[in-house]
């Protein structure tokens, strides 16, 4: 998949960077891990180009911010 220069643009894996405006929110999930922190996963797909983005929040220590789901169709980004 070709990225647009917006999603191109997007700072990934650091808790509080912006998407961008082409961005639209299709789902959002939040989780509690027993004994630990509510994870909230929200993932929004790219009007421009198609992308799939995910957006983790959470105050533990994994992955933060903006990732790229990778395309399905290639099995890359």
């Amino acid at each position: 998949m070709q990225l647009c220069e917006n999603c191109l643009s997007v700072t990934r894996d650091t808790s509080g960077a912006p998407g961008h405006p082409g961005l639209r929110i299709v789902d959002t999930r939040r989780s509690r891990i027993p004994g630990s922190v509510t994870v909230t996963i929200s993932t929004f797909r790219c009007q421009e180009c198609g992308a799939i983005w995910r957006y983790r929040e959470a105050k533990d220590n994994g992955p933060k911010g903006w990732a790229l789901v990778p395309d399905e169709g290639t099995g890359s980004e």
